[in-house]
């Protein structure tokens, strides 16, 4: 066959732009192309040095060097190094005593910053291979026409300008504008989100601004050929494609921050500040006194540096989210990125996609009409397991109306998809067109699969399904030697060629009354988003065989929601959490889908893609909280909402599993993608992985979130306010000119003595009443009102009961002030012990927390003691730490002393509860 040709000059410049709607001819005069005999090697190698080879470039990957040294850009931890380098010059400076006694500060220190990085490199490694997952979704070869031959080739070495040779189940390896199609479609559910074939027609007149869906002379690389075969032109190769494109804008999406990972480095500038300042005013005033030496001053500096710098922090912080992301496993959710863990607990916007997250993806009948009565198809996907209802009665599949028989014996016969089981998940899954499929399972449901039927039924011809005709037919021949013709196709095209109706009581001349009941309920189905197909059949048919039809009826079939998901979308309305479809499917069928879900609210709204391009960005952020679901909508335009959304101050959580929902999963502030349906580019870009692919298990991440963030908050307040009492008591020891605690001895208390407490405090229990809350405001800082009072405090209690010890020692006892420091390092240890179990609540009593014990934190507190306790009593330690053999008087100062904290606690935190009740308006932070 050859088209005619024009001449590259005749045709406008921009044509390749939108090859979707010029004609055949025009691409082939503007490629040179040949449809007989294809390019020439000279051609293949002049355009492979023009365009490049076909495929996406490789994602930039950091190198592993440069991931470890990011781990010290913290400002806590850059402070922890320069107190590690004033402590090498102390060292160097004292010239007396052993290597570990001068230079044991600044190891200790590099140790913790080094342990630090390497635990944040170890949980942070991970390959960013969203653009490799593309590489290997992309077809391996290409059928097409070289040098006058049908050649298959890699699919790497396609240049625009071959000819592409398509049949049924290849993977399009480019983007190529058809030729000629015969009964061809395709399935782009991972580009465009519909969970149907898509239609192709090569002479189709399509508009210059259609959605990539609505792109009929088109198909595109990584989809698959479901039916038919064709000839296409190679119009666009590796990143030019649209999966090139969509790879283009994963790999320009900014890794940006989640908002706990925001707070804490702000928290950490904060901190860094405060050390800086107060070390440098008692520098200067030990410098203003001249009693003692610049060394000593600033190792008394470097002291309260490191007492101010809660060193533990990003470790436990991490540990906490990692066990989290455990938990989170055991429902379900995989966490790809540490900080997600947490960040869903905060997202306030879900932006789901329908096909595969909200629904199954699995076309399923679900209502059929025959013989004027209606059915309700019961089960699930493509599960041949299921049932027929008539009003709210079962059928007996032994016993089914001749009408039901009839379409469901052509539902099985006029089709050409197959089912089988997964054998990853067992599941079922259709091989061939998903309507196809779900008609196949429909006559499975009644004990009449196509198997079955074949033994009694013998396919002799077929009339293949066209775009133009709408319509398929099979021809059967019976084992009474009839032939029949099974017919299927839309309402409109095959009502007007029946002249007979299959009714409850036989075969008769169709009237107008029962044309005009069919037509109803046809549009009764579709007023429900139902896509319907008619069915009917000519038992010994001569001439034309789509001719003088017997209808048989109507089956009405929708891509159902998943199973929890209503039950999860209320739970979301309940924590405050808005959740919004953004979809490639059709504006009706999305709308219907989310009034069964119960997504939408009367005063809600819907939008389309091509409605989307006409409005600007600040009339789609005027609309932005009206608008319930977004349809026919783009990869860029779905990204183009996220980022809206994020304008507007919200945290967002984008779910998907295609395609074209990676770039706006990797824009999200936490990306889900789903494990078993979706496809790898979607898991790669994600944050978190579902791996039951239910919308529903998001709800338990949602709650498990919330869960850490709390705890988080706990013992950021426990270590803020225990590192507080060891600021007031180095400062105003310091200022007095009375031994300090040692850098090591506070590291000591702020890693080994309160480290596992405050893991335990990331573990306590969840909140029952947390998923009754709104998320908390983006807005809001790390701790609340009350925690930021609670630290100083608590800082001036325990730093005070240290500095008691030492105004209980006889003026001028150098040697009692040492045996002072030696109690209060102990006292400053214990004190956080028994200060942790008011951590549990920032109001509540400690008789009323629920439930009253919490063994992690007793069994927490119990060997963070005993721990302590060898510190102090091994006498081959004693020397290391610089601690002394206490007294039993002692003992009992320090013990008694310790626990002040639990009653000055409780009499704040009551004060606390009255004046929030006299407070008109309270809430809980």
């Amino acid at each position: 066959m050859r088209l005619p040709s024009l001449t590259p000059s005749a045709m406008p410049l921009d044509i390749m732009s939108i090859p979707h709607a010029g004609k055949p001819q025009d691409f082939v005069a503007l490629l040179k192309a040949n449809l007989d005999d294809g390019l020439t090697s000279d051609q293949v190698k002049q355009r492979l040095q023009e365009y490049g080879p076909n495929k996406l470039p490789d994602p930039p990957k950091k190198s592993r060097l440069l991931q470890f040294l990011e781990q010290f850009i913290n400002p806590l931890v850059l402070t922890l190094l320069a107190a590690a380098i004033v402590a090498v010059v102390v060292g160097f400076s004292n010239s007396t005593g052993s290597v570990l006694s001068r230079f044991g500060d600044a190891i200790a220190i590099l140790l913790i910053v080094v342990l630090n990085a390497l635990l944040g490199y170890v949980q942070e490694r991970r390959a960013a291979a969203a653009l490799d997952a593309l590489q290997k979704m992309t077809a391996p070869s290409a059928r097409v026409r070289r040098d006058g031959q049908t050649v298959v080739i890699p699919a790497a070495e396609l240049v625009p300008g071959d000819i592409l040779e398509l049949d049924t189940g290849d993977a399009i390896p480019a983007d190529a504008r058809l030729l000629q199609s015969i009964n061809l479609a395709t399935e782009e559910a991972m580009l465009t989100g519909e969970s149907t074939a898509s239609s192709k027609d090569a002479e189709a007149v399509v508009d210059e601004v259609a959605p990539i869906g609505d792109r009929e002379t088109m198909v595109f690389m990584a989809t698959t050929i479901v039916r038919g075969k064709g000839r296409a032109l190679v119009v666009a190769t590796g990143p030019k494609t649209e999966l090139g494109r969509i790879g283009e804008m994963i790999n320009k999406a900014v890794d940006e921050k989640t908002p706990l990972e925001q707070r804490l480095e702000s928290f950490g500038k904060r901190i860094l500040w405060g050390c800086l300042a107060i070390s440098v005013v008692l520098f200067a005033w030990g410098m203003f006194r001249g009693e003692r030496s610049w060394s000593e001053l600033l190792l008394e500096a470097v002291s309260l540096a490191v007492a101010a710098i809660p060193e533990g922090l990003p470790a436990i912080t991490t540990i906490t989210l990692a066990l989290g992301m455990q938990r989170m496993a055991k429902h379900g959710a995989i966490v790809r990125k540490l900080p997600a863990v947490e960040t869903l607990g905060a997202a306030s916007i879900i932006c789901t996609d329908k096909t595969g997250t909200l629904t199954q993806n699995e076309m399923t009948v679900r209502q059929c009409w025959a013989g004027g009565q209606q059915y309700t198809v019961l089960g699930q996907g493509y599960d041949p397991q299921g049932s027929f209802e008539i009003d709210g009665k079962a059928v007996d599949p032994d016993a089914l109306p001749a009408p039901l028989d009839y379409l469901l014996a052509t539902a099985a016969l006029c089709n050409n998809a197959s089912l089988d089981r997964d054998p990853e998940t067992g599941g079922w899954r259709v091989i061939g067109d998903p309507t196809e499929g779900a008609l196949l399972t429909l006559s499975a449901k009644a004990g009449r699969s196509r198997e079955h039927m074949a033994l009694s039924q013998r396919v002799v011809s077929e009339v293949p399904f066209d775009s133009d005709r709408k319509r398929m037919t099979v021809i059967t021949l019976d084992q009474h030697g009839r032939q029949i013709a099974h017919v299927k196709g839309s309402v409109d095209v095959l009502l007007p060629r029946c002249v007979k109706f299959a009714g409850l009581h036989g075969v008769r001349p169709i009237s107008k009354e029962e044309r005009d009941a069919i037509m109803a309920e046809a549009e009764r189905m579709s007023r429900q988003a139902l896509r319907v197909l008619a069915l009917a059949r000519r038992v010994s048919p001569e001439g034309d065989p789509e001719e003088e039809l017997t209808f048989l009826g109507l089956v009405g079939m929708i891509d159902p929601p998943r199973v929890g998901v209503k039950e999860a979308i209320a739970t979301c309305k309940k924590a405050g959490v808005r959740a919004v479809m953004i979809t490639g499917d059709h504006k009706l069928t999305a709308v219907a889908i989310a009034h069964e879900l119960g997504l939408w609210d009367d005063d809600d709204e819907a939008i389309t893609g091509a409605e989307l391009q006409t409005i600007s960005t600040e009339q789609l952020r005027e609309r932005l909280m009206k608008v319930r679901v977004f349809a026919r909508t783009t990869a860029e335009q779905k990204l183009r909402i996220v980022k809206a959304y994020k304008a507007l101050g919200h945290v967002v959580a984008m779910t998907g599993d295609g395609v074209n929902d990676a770039p706006a999963l990797q824009e999200a502030h936490i990306g889900v993608a789903m494990g078993r349906g979706g496809t790898d580019v979607a898991r790669q870009a994600a944050d978190l992985v579902l791996a039951d692919d239910n919308f529903a298990t998001i709800v338990e991440a949602v709650r498990e979130g919330r869960a850490i963030y709390r705890n988080i908050q706990k013992f950021i307040f426990f270590l803020l306010s225990s590192n507080m009492g060891l600021c007031v008591a180095v400062f105003v020891l310091a200022f007095k000119g009375w031994p300090p605690l040692t850098p090591l001895m506070i590291l000591w208390i702020n890693l080994v003595t309160n480290g596992l407490p405050a893991l335990a405090l990331g573990v306590d229990p969840p909140d029952p009443k947390q998923m009754s809350e709104p998320p908390r405001s983006s807005g809001l800082g790390l701790l609340g009102h009350r925690e930021l009072w609670g630290i100083p405090f608590v800082g001036v209690v325990m730093g005070g009961m240290a500095v008691l010890l030492y105004m209980l020692v006889p003026e001028g006892s150098q040697e009692g002030l040492l045996f002072a420091r030696n109690c209060a390092f102990t006292l400053l240890a214990l004190s956080p012990l028994m200060h942790s179990f008011s951590c549990r609540s920032s109001i509540g009593s400690i008789l009323g927390m629920r439930p009253f014990f919490s063994l992690p934190l007793i069994l927490a507190v119990a060997i963070s003691t005993a721990i302590h306790m060898v510190a102090v009593l091994v006498p081959s330690l004693q020397p290391v730490f610089k601690t002394h053999w206490m007294s039993g008087t002692e003992w009992s100062q320090v013990l008694l002393l310790s626990a002040v904290i639990i009653p000055a606690m409780e009499l704040i935190k009551a004060v606390t509860r009255i004046l929030e009740r006299a407070k008109p308006h309270t809430h809980a932070l």
